[in-house]
């Protein structure tokens, strides 16, 4: 059996490689991370267990035209449900590049994808002129965040003060905190610079080099998937209220335009999710730490490292601070080993008939465990 090498070893997952057939290996980890520090002091027991699970079990599910032929959709989607692209996927199922599920339960197969490195031009600027040229089967540089609503502290609210922006979004109005959208409100970040920056509409078709066709196709998966997903969820209960896709451009068709290819992965770590009042993603985890003093040295940290052109603003923290996460509290621990675990478990009983652990929470041992340590 051939032995998968490691290529890149990240802050919650690693990246290894098959050497004879080329695909790739996402090994999910234990580790977590949060506001871009890398790798925290603790590790959460069974998430990397769970998250390849999840990418297994959204590609396989989603993959597969049945689920889109099954899909009910409501009366008020129906107009949008005539999109081409859903008649597609009734057809092949949603091309995404996964394989399966690797030798070790942590481990997602992935076939490869070129990544084209847009080169910096100094103040500020990325030279992204190879996108220009239509290249084929390679990570289109863009991050696009769907969002179904407006919680509380959603950053969307910093960028729609620009009435434009708004329109451009198709918001008749600026969003209010708590507002809930019909169909998924669109936005567009950069994905391969150093800090992800957002862009205008017109920015990201710019960056990616797409052209009018490949832009409105691109939101038009986008926004299927999205809502798939939404419904696959609210089968167990849970609320969908954004999240992010990543995709590479797959080949030309006959009038030179490309189709896309759903990458990287699907699961918590993606996606905010709602239970009965409570978060079951990260961001359980970010309100636990924006209570400390480290946070605060972490914001403050980033302020001054970009007064001072530095780009390493972790090590300022660390050496000028003298400052370093601190330890997850032990019940909030368990609590979200719990969430990650119960998430994988729902969601392949429900619709594979698979379970992935012997023993977890469900989702209300969850909830109740996370009520209980906000009191």
């Amino acid at each position: 059996m051939e032995k998968a090498q490691l290529l890149f070893e990240g802050s919650v997952k690693n990246v290894l490689k098959v050497p004879q057939s080329g695909d790739f290996i996402f090994e999910f980890s234990d580790r977590f991370s949060v506001f871009d520090w890398g790798a925290m002091p603790d590790t959460l027991d069974g998430k990397g267990v769970a998250l390849a699970s999840m990418a297994n079990f959204f590609f396989e599910y989603l993959g597969d035209k049945k689920s889109w032929i099954d899909w009910e959709i409501s009366d008020h989607l129906k107009a949008f449900s005539r999109k081409p692209l859903l008649e597609k996927f009734k057809c092949y199922g949603m091309r995404h590049h996964g394989i399966g599920l690797g030798t070790d339960k942590n481990q997602y197969k992935i076939k490869a994808v070129d990544v084209i490195k847009p080169e910096y031009k100094g103040n500020g600027e990325w030279d992204y002129s190879a996108y220009r040229e239509k290249p084929e089967e390679c990570l289109v540089p863009l991050e696009v965040i769907f969002r179904f609503g407006v919680p509380r502290g959603s950053s969307l609210l910093k960028r729609t003060t620009n009435p434009e922006y708004v329109k451009e979004l198709g918001l008749k109005q600026t969003p209010l905190i708590g507002e809930k959208f019909t169909l998924p409100v669109i936005e567009f970040s950069t994905k391969l610079e150093p800090s992800d920056r957002f862009t205008s509409y017109e920015g990201a078709k710019d960056i990616a080099g797409l052209s009018e066709e490949e832009f409105e196709n691109l939101k038009d998966f986008v926004s299927l998937v999205a809502l798939r997903i939404k419904d696959i969820f609210s089968e167990i209960d849970v609320e969908l209220w954004d999240g992010k896709f990543e995709f590479a451009f797959s080949k030309k068709n006959s009038r030179g335009e490309r189709g896309f290819t759903l990458v990287d992965s699907i699961g918590p770590d993606e996606l905010r999710l709602m239970y009965k009042g409570n978060q079951l993603s990260k961001e359980t985890l970010r309100k636990f730490y924006r209570k400390s003093s480290w946070y605060e040295d972490v914001e403050k940290s980033k302020v001054l490292a970009d007064e001072r052109g530095e780009k390493d603003w972790k090590d300022l923290c660390v050496k000028e601070f003298k400052t370093e996460p601190p330890a997850l509290d032990p019940g909030l621990k368990n609590s979200c080993e719990q969430m990650y675990k119960s998430l994988a478990q729902s969601l392949n009983e429900k619709f594979l008939g698979k379970k992935i652990f012997d023993e977890c929470w469900d989702l209300d041992q969850v909830n109740n465990s996370m009520t209980s340590q906000r009191h």
